[in-house]
């Protein structure tokens, strides 16, 4: 948690090009506090642990790891991806002693840390209030974003129960002396995460830097996905997750199916609404997202990433989407890759976070939630049309059957970019039960601890406020 140093080439740029803030960052203008701000979307973009694998480089690869442990994606069993894919409690899992479980927790609260840092000073730069608080609110932004992602992994659904342990809360900066906090309640949790949205949302505009930075469009999207997992416990609430998510995509129209071949690598499609740049000096080549699932030649970078034929079977032949190509068939798991995410030519692909698609997904899932089939089945056809020409809107007979139906299309539309079926299994309480050719055949049940992550051990040694009894089984 202890912040560390950067340059004055860092202070001076605010483009996304070094490390963490730190008590030399001065606060005394706005210009400072962007240059905080931007420490914390380099942490997203480049951050590893001390004891990194090939593998654990940001935000991307974090998402990444919960994509491997659904049932669309297959790892070549003797490369990357090997233990995320079958779930293997080692250094690549959700153990006390992984170094990937290191990665995810030292990454949100490192940014979480900075983040307080930027809400704690920042009322003592001489801008106007309406500057400040549009600062405040996207550093408010960040802090509920790494909650929302922290409270997901390390506690079963809010819907199982909301009063369950999530994670320690902090809301000023912490340092290595610091003492540690305790476990909070899911619900206060979410009740910060949601408090922080509000502020981001009422004080953040359109306007950005550029689409690395959180603006108010992100913020309504945040919170619309952190509504959609509210509300399966309240179903009221499907009603704010859909306005938010109808306010995110404005300005943000779907993309024609030419730019869905296009290889998902730059931020300036038209409906990408949050994305991570990057540039040829801070290409990850071999490790970089773009190294696994590229199944282009790209220098001969890892290739190990194919989709299940499962998958594969629910897309038609004009889906836009439809972008799979034949692996080297040579075993029985091999047999299709995807050319949706392929790297530009100087390896230095964009990382994609949110879209505007993911917008009418939520929507139709919180109408089918609330009984309103038609307006569910209309939303989704909007999506669904604009990727197959030859779409049908859904004829499902029943709310149940439609559910599935949205679920399944946020797997077609949204695999690989942020862990979609891992986190609607868990958000729905269902089993993962994989099929088709996948190699590790699993069978989790809703239950298994397996699907909450154990605090890591050197928090577990450092917090003062935690004892053996806070841990997740095993």
């Amino acid at each position: 948690m202890a912040l560390s140093g950067c340059s004055k080439k860092y202070l001076d740029d605010i483009t996304p090009s070094d490390g963490n803030l730190s008590d030399g960052v001065i606060f005394t203008s706005k210009t400072g506090v962007d240059n905080a701000l931007t420490g914390i979307y380099y942490l997203f973009q480049q951050y590893v642990p001390d004891d990194a694998r090939q593998n654990m480089y940001g935000l991307k690869t974090i998402q990444f790891n919960f994509d491997m442990r659904g049932d669309d994606l297959i790892s070549d069993p003797s490369n990357w991806w090997t233990y995320e894919n079958s779930w293997t409690d080692n250094t690549y899992g959700r153990i006390a002693t992984a170094t990937r479980n290191e990665q995810i927790w030292n990454l949100f609260y490192k940014a979480i840390n900075n983040a307080n840092a930027i809400i704690l000073n920042t009322p003592n730069i001489p801008e106007g209030d309406a500057v400040k608080n549009a600062l405040i609110g996207e550093a408010k932004a960040l802090r509920a974003y790494s909650y929302f992602w922290l409270a997901r992994i390390y506690q079963f659904t809010y819907a199982k129960d909301p009063n369950a342990p999530g994670i320690p809360l902090y809301t000023a900066p912490a340092s290595s002396s610091s003492n540690g906090n305790p476990r909070a309640s899911l619900k206060d949790v979410y009740d910060l995460i949601t408090s922080d949205l509000d502020f981001a949302v009422a004080n953040l505009t359109t306007d950005r830097i550029d689409k690395y930075r959180i603006n108010k469009n992100v913020a309504e999207l945040i919170l619309a996905e952190v509504y959609q997992e509210l509300a399966m416990s309240d179903n009221t609430l499907w009603t704010k997750a859909i306005s938010n998510a109808q306010a995110a995509r404005v300005g943000y129209p779907l993309m024609t199916g030419a730019e869905y071949a296009d290889g998902f690598n730059s931020v300036t499609n038209e409906e990408w609404l949050w994305g991570i740049q990057f540039n040829a000096s801070q290409s990850l080549l071999y490790a970089s997202f773009f190294g696994y699932i590229d199944p282009t030649n790209n220098n001969n970078r890892y290739k190990d990433i194919y989709v299940n034929t499962s998958f594969v079977d629910q897309f038609s032949t004009t889906d836009a989407r439809n972008l799979f190509v034949p692996g080297p068939q040579s075993s029985s798991w091999d047999v299709w890759m995807t050319a949706k995410f392929v790297d530009n030519a100087s390896f230095s692909g964009d990382l994609v976070l949110m879209r505007s698609a993911e917008t009418y997904l939520i929507e139709a899932e919180g109408d089918a939630q609330m009984g309103q089939l038609n307006a569910a089945k209309d939303a989704l056809y909007v999506l669904q049309l604009k990727r197959d020409p030859n779409a049908v809107r859904s004829t499902a007979p029943d709310q149940t059957t439609l559910i599935n139906e949205i679920l399944l299309e946020r797997r077609k539309e949204l695999y690989g970019e942020m862990g979609v079926q891992y986190f609607d299994l868990k958000r729905y309480q269902q089993p993962l039960v994989r099929d088709g050719n996948e190699w590790s055949l699993l069978n989790i049940a809703p239950d298994s601890n397996k699907w909450r992550w154990q605090l890591p051990q050197a928090e577990m040694d450092a917090n003062k406020s935690l004892t053996a009894a806070d841990q997740n089984p095993l």
